[in-house]
Order: structure tokens, then sequence, then C-alpha cells
């Protein structure tokens, strides 16, 4: 990257005493987006292959433990893993975004919890909680809702 799309990288980053607040465009699941050699990137990517270099296949992850938000560019608080092991330590920081945590969720835990433990069919808890037949199966089954 040269020094001018380093600059325009630079000029959407606001650092405080801890992390490095992207303040551009972001996803809709709050990671920054950056728009470099025509396409998007991750801007924790971006910033951790121009102080580390590229990963490879590897994902660039915020570390554990550190707290900081999905718009944290500090390259401090970034590590390379494996796609599997960043979604673990998602759990265990509690940043996944598994049941009412996802921002589509229409069922709460409590809910699935009913619906589990119903001997109604799924065709009439689909209609008594709104929801489509198949997403009660997926219940049912412990297909979605794993973690419960």
């Amino acid at each position: 990257m040269d020094d001018k799309d380093l600059n325009r990288f630079f000029s959407y980053v606001q650092k405080t005493d801890s992390c490095w607040l992207w303040t551009g465009c972001c996803n809709t699941k709050g990671y920054g987006r950056f728009r470099y050699d025509g396409k998007q990137y991750y801007a924790h990517r971006i910033i951790y292959i121009h102080c580390f270099g590229d990963p490879g296949n590897l994902e660039v992850c915020h570390a554990p433990g550190i707290n900081c938000k999905k718009n944290c560019v500090n390259p401090d608080h970034l590590r390379e893993d494996t796609k599997k092991a960043n979604a673990k330590d998602k759990i265990l920081d509690g940043t996944d975004s598994r049941g009412e945590k996802n921002m589509n969720f229409k069922l709460t835990s409590e809910q699935v919890l009913e619906i589990r433990s119903s001997t109604e069919s799924n065709l009439n808890l689909a209609k008594k909680y709104g929801v489509n037949n198949s997403t009660i199966s997926f219940i049912k089954h412990r297909r979605s809702w794993k973690h419960l």
C-alpha cells in the first residue's frame, strides 16, 4: 500500500488510550471496511497486513480478552488464527451473534426452551410464535439455538 492509501486509511482511525477505532464505513456486523485497489477489505485485515504481513488463508482476529469493539484496528489487539479458533473465541468473549444477540432474532431463549419441551405440533408452534415451521424443527433438532 502506498503512502497516499495509508494516509487515507489513517484518516478513518481515531486513536484512544487503548483502541484504534475505525470511523469509516462498517458492514452490518460492525466491522470496518476499506476500499483498496478496487476491492473491499476488512479494515483490521488491512492494518494487520501493513504491520505484520499477509496471513494468507488465516483470519485476522481480535485477540481474546481485550474486550475492544469490532471496529478496533489497533494492530496490538489483532492476531491471526483459523476460522474455527476465532469462532470459539467469540463464544468465550460473548461477542458471538447467536440467539438473542443476533440482530434478526425473533425468539427469546425462554421461548426456545418452551418449544423444545412442548408436545404441540410444529405447525401449531410455528403459528403460536410467528415463525416458519422449519424454524421450529431446527430448534427441536438442535440445528439452531445449539447453545441452549
